[in-house]
């Protein structure tokens, strides 16, 4: 046997002197590159060629041809780089774009948060302001009320008068005195002309005209404790009486009936106002009458009484009014202060307001642009994968290989090719990798995604370079062409997992009733007040947001960025559009009839029932990580569903990670004109709503009740869906 191998190199030795040039062989497709399968083809070559030449290579053809082999691959290798980066300029233009408007996004919309928060702060401070001018305007009038009503029950002074008359035997005491109270009447009326002057310019600024005006014509009430009669003579026939009487002034009062009228004409009888004994005096000598010292130490005891008795109402008079009047310009004080806020804070707030409208206006053109840069950076992410997806190269190898037994020198070679493989598909993977380093560095930017790219590569073609022996050694290079592309399918243990997402989409039964919807906490956009009463039937929804694994088994791709999320992540860079094949597909799979959810149905089922929660689940600030992803914690990326705590409800991410699709139509004025019951969103329009809020959004952007809008035609790494089912009636 051992003669046997000795004979095939000597024999064609034989012909090495006079064998022509050995030619480029041409590259032989492989249909697989399982290892037998390129042993055959590679041995099959080796012999084709000896056949047609009879002879080894050279050792110059040997270097020429590898030589070729070189060029080819480092000018395929080229192209490819050359193409990655043509593909990587636009991206990275298109994601710096997107970046730069999502930065800008985020930074006016916390401004636009803070100047809107300031504008409902302020118009707070105002309401509160106008509130407490209310509250001390009312004062005012109540303490006016109050000092009125104390005007009107207390005498404002007495007037002690001076009567006298002469009665005969026949004349009764009451007659006597209603005869005495008629000859008063004329004497109480000028002096309530009087007083009433006086007491006008003492209440003058204090209480208003018409309360001064007011003041009755006949405010006097006889006091019976305070009268005197006194028999000035008397004989056989009569008496003749001196009268002093007290009548004590009510001239705020309304007439009673102990009051006197003074009306009607007047008794002819003696009579005058006594406000000291020589007053008295003047009056009795005029009607030739004198007093015992008995009877004039009681007149006077009375005239004191009287004059005491003025002198306390009105020292009592003034107190009052200057205590009205010091309360009344406190309450002036606060009033006038209040005002002076009032208009200061509306300046703050006309100032505050200037800059929100432009500052939102210029948001909603920012988002505009934010869309069409996000579809600008989808599409060149999608090119530059296609671009960095499949790369085609060669692979050139050398080997020798000793003569073992029966083999033949092509049997040989073929053998120590074949063992090649794996280190040919391994070369080919490392020089993926280098290649498109780069380009993976700027497609994946969180570390945890950036983990080493899975690839398949695969031998499709091979080509014979040279082959000679050398005694008991043959050597022999080849040039493998490799196909390196990216492991985008779903492996087979895994799609086995998904062919019924039916028993994977897990749905929660929402019981339903009425709620307050809008931005209860009033530090919202405009789009989500006014506040209104909404009221939704039973229905179901999805526990969880749709995830990738969910998506690929009815859709049979993965559209999502985040792919190496893995199957329980959210799918993401869906379209509402897309949705709607994927509902139909799904519903045509199950026989059920998927939906997603209305913009009530989500927000009653994010509030936990309609309750007023700030976020889903919480309505604190610090509690927020504990319920979400958002800017704060998801370092840039998405993360499977259900790792965060569920709202009152159950359900989970409700708020961060995906912006979830709604079915209505987006209205920025919608919330005054919706419906009471199950509204479904304006009948027209072309924009769609999205909820919840995504990874990249602060606090204020993942609130229940924050409102967002896109073409249903949009897609991107922020969008997703949950879905939800009508419970039959």
């Amino acid at each position: 046997m051992r003669v046997k191998g000795l004979l095939i190199p000597i024999v064609l030795s034989i012909f090495v002197l006079s064998r022509p040039a050995w030619p480029s062989s041409p590259w032989l497709n492989l249909p697989s590159d399982e290892r037998d399968v390129v042993r055959i083809v590679v041995r099959k070559a080796i012999i084709d060629e000896l056949n047609k030449r009879g002879a080894y290579s050279t050792p110059q053809e040997d270097a020429a041809l590898w030589k070729l082999i070189e060029d080819e691959k480092n000018q395929g290798d080229e192209v490819y780089r050359e193409n990655l980066d043509k593909a990587r300029l636009p991206f990275i233009r298109a994601k710096n774009m997107r970046d730069d408007l999502v930065a800008q996004v985020r930074s006016l919309s916390t401004d636009s948060d803070d100047t809107l928060k300031q504008i409902k702060t302020i118009r707070t401070t105002i309401e509160n302001i106008d509130n407490s001018l209310i509250r001390r305007t009312q004062d005012m009038k109540t303490h006016q009320k109050s000092f009125e009503a104390r005007l009107s029950t207390e005498k404002q002074g007495s007037v002690l008068i001076a009567v006298t008359y002469t009665a005969d035997l026949k004349d009764t005491q009451r007659a006597l005195d209603h005869l005495a109270d008629r000859m008063s009447v004329s004497i109480l009326a000028e002096r309530t002309v009087t007083d009433k002057r006086s007491f006008a310019k003492t209440l003058d600024g204090v209480l208003p005209e018409e309360f001064i005006r007011g003041m009755t014509e006949g405010a006097f009430v006889g006091d019976r404790e305070k009268t005197l009669l006194i028999v000035l003579a008397k004989d056989s026939r009569g008496a003749a009486y001196l009268r002093l009487k007290r009548y004590d002034f009510f001239p705020f009062q309304k007439p009673k009936s102990e009051q006197l009228q003074i009306n009607g004409d007047p008794a002819a009888l003696p009579a005058a106002v006594i406000s000291s004994l020589k007053d008295l005096d003047v009056f009795l000598k005029k009607t030739n009458y004198s007093l015992g010292s008995k009877d004039l130490n009681k007149a006077d005891g009375l005239i004191r009484d009287t004059v005491k008795d003025n002198s306390q109402a009105e020292e009592s008079l003034n107190g009052q009014i200057r205590s009205f009047r010091e309360k009344n310009a406190n309450l002036q004080k606060k009033i006038a202060d209040s005002r002076y806020d009032h208009d200061t804070w509306a300046v703050a707030l006309k100032k505050q307001e200037s800059r929100y409208e432009p500052m939102r206006q210029e948001l909603d053109k920012i988002r505009v642009n934010l869309e069409a840069a996000e579809r600008s950076f989808e599409d060149s992410r999608n090119a530059l994968h296609e671009k960095m997806r499949l790369q085609e190269t060669i692979i050139p190898i050398r080997d020798a290989a000793f003569l073992k037994g029966s083999q033949t020198p092509a049997e040989a070679a073929a053998e120590a090719i074949a063992d090649k493989l794996a280190e040919v598909k391994n070369d080919a993977e490392t020089q993926y990798f280098r290649n498109t380093k780069e380009t993976v560095h700027v497609l994946m930017t969180d570390e945890k995604v950036r983990e080493q790219v899975e690839t398949d590569s695969r031998i499709t073609g091979v080509k014979l370079l040279s082959f000679f022996g050398e005694g008991d050694i043959v050597r022999i290079k080849v040039a493998f062409r490799v196909s390196t592309a990216l492991r985008e399918e779903t492996p087979p243990e895994r799609k086995e997992a998904l062919t019924d997402p039916t028993k994977v989409i897990e749905l929660v039964l929402v019981k339903g009733g009425c709620f307050q919807m809008g931005d209860t906490f009033g530090d919202g956009q405009a789009d989500e007040q006014p506040v209104h009463t909404v009221c939704v039937d039973d229905f179901y929804i999805g526990k969880y947001e749709i995830t990738q694994g969910q998506w690929e088994s009815v859709m049979g791709n993965s559209p999502s960025f985040f792919k190496k999320c893995g199957e329980k992540c959210p799918v993401e860079q869906v379209s509402w559009n897309d949705i709607q094949e994927f509902i139909t597909k799904l519903n045509a799979k199950t026989g059920k009839k998927y939906r997603l959810p209305t913009e009530a149905e989500w927000e009653y089922a994010a509030r936990s029932g309609g309750k007023k929660e700030k976020y889903a689940g919480t309505s604190s600030d610090v509690e927020l990580g504990k319920y979400a992803w958002y800017s704060a914690n998801s370092g840039g990326r998405i993360y499977p569903t259900g790792q965060k705590q569920p709202n009152g409800l159950g359900l989970y991410d409700m708020i961060g990670n995906v912006w979830e699709w709604c079915q209505d139509r987006y209205g920025e004025k919608y919330y005054s004109q919706s419906s009471r019951k199950n509204p479904t969103g304006p009948v027209s329009g072309t924009r769609r709503v999205l909820r919840g809020g995504a990874w990249i959004f602060e606090p204020a952007g993942i609130r229940a009740s924050t409102r967002y809008s896109l073409i249903p035609e949009s897609r991107g790494d922020l969008y997703g869906f949950r879905l939800s089912i009508s419970v039959p009636r």
